[in-house]
């Protein structure tokens, strides 16, 4: 894979000796990324972690110093390697995970910046040389398209990330469950993988009639419920369904509990000590909701 890029980056460099060339080289260049793709925005090779609310000051920052360095040496380089220098920075904004408004913001700064100080007549918008126009054109169309292409290949990482992450984490679960050999194990199988997966303790009760949640829950839980979400767990035994934190049903307790079905009956409710420092989105309480459905079928061999 490195010779590949090192072919590519070749290509880059030879294409580009006319300094002129500035759409062979945008082209050239967005060809290198999208070919690695892969390379360049793999998780360990995360360098810096900007927040996105401060992306925007930075990157407004670092080109501004960019540009007044390039300002004191235009004379020596010309103004069509500046337009190079500012493109490059610009591809590379997403090395450090800038998202894509901030690259955008960078691209309109940096071709006003061009414009303004660097194409002659300096100091003014105006463009003398219609070749000079295209570039310019040509320069926003790359960086613009630059960000949108990293933008959604982020997309893309983000979700095929998430999906392998579930994927495993649903594999060694059942993986788990299928080898255990009596209840107890199964429960401490099941307790450990919620923590293990979200960092959740959990609470198990059974019925002790069928009316009613024994008061003491299973031995194997990890964390013990007061008499406030005991009574969540007898609700949600009661009305079969989901009650307690972020539910309307006693939404002031510390955990979600969750029936488990058999039939029209409830055999069992196991409660999520759910952290408030952590905020989970719909997509991840919908994972949770699985997890604990996938459970089931073993806890109710129990049953």
């Amino acid at each position: 894979m490195v010779g590949s890029i090192s072919n590519l980056a070749g290509f880059v460099v030879l294409t580009c000796r006319n300094r002129k060339n500035i759409l062979t080289f945008s082209f050239a260049w967005i060809l290198l990324i999208n070919r690695k793709k892969i390379f360049f925005m793999k998780p360990q090779n995360k360098f810096i972690s900007i927040s996105k609310s401060n992306q925007y000051y930075f990157s407004t920052l670092l080109m501004f110093i960019i540009i007044v360095i390039l300002y004191n040496v235009q004379e020596s380089i010309g103004y069509e390697t500046v337009s190079l220098i500012l493109l490059l920075i610009i591809f590379l904004l997403p090395l450090f995970n800038f998202e894509r408004g901030p690259i955008i913001l960078s691209a309109v700064v940096s071709a006003l910046a061009w414009d303004y100080y660097f194409i002659p007549p300096h100091f003014t918008m105006r463009i003398a040389k219609p070749e000079d126009v295209m570039m310019l054109f040509m320069f926003f169309v790359v960086a613009v398209t630059n960000s949108v292409l990293t933008s959604q290949l982020k997309t893309q990482k983000n979700l095929m990330i998430e999906m392998e992450r579930k994927s495993n984490a649903l594999y060694l679960l059942l993986k788990g469950l299928s080898e255990v050999k009596d209840l107890d194990e199964l429960l401490t199988n099941a307790v450990q993988q919620i923590k293990n997966v979200f960092g959740f303790k959990s609470v198990i009760f059974f019925p002790s009639d069928q009316h009613k949640l024994k008061r003491e829950p299973h031995p194997m839980s990890n964390f013990r419920a007061d008499d406030l979400d005991w009574l969540a767990a007898q609700s949600s035994f009661e009305i079969k369904r989901e009650t307690g934190k972020s539910t309307d049903t006693l939404q002031n307790v510390v955990a979600k509990y969750y029936p488990l079905m058999k039939g029209n009956s409830v055999f069992c409710v196991i409660g999520v000590k759910i952290s408030d420092d952590l905020k989970l989105d719909l997509s991840e309480m919908e994972f949770l909701r699985l997890f604990i459905d996938e459970i089931s079928p073993f806890l109710e061999k129990y049953a």
